[in-house]
């Protein structure tokens, strides 16, 4: 195993590792391996564009009661 890589054990029903096997016999991955780590990137991506999304509305919504706020004031 490569330095740049840490094992991580998981367990997995066994008709998802059926179906992780058939990607791999399809060649679409390498291995079971490279198709985890395939699906550890797709989470961790959509995790982080879902807490851009919720800081970036949350912005929006400041931003928008300040500017009321201040059309609020003679």
């Amino acid at each position: 195993m490569s330095a740049d890589r840490k094992p991580v054990p998981v367990s997995l029903p066994p008709k998802l590792v059926e179906e992780l096997d058939a990607l791999v016999e399809e060649g679409q991955f390498g291995s079971r391996s490279e198709a985890l780590r395939y699906g550890a990137r797709l989470v961790v991506r959509e995790e982080f564009q879902k807490r851009l999304h919720d800081r970036t509305a949350a912005e929006a919504a400041d931003d928008i009661e300040e500017r009321l706020d201040r059309k609020r004031v003679p």
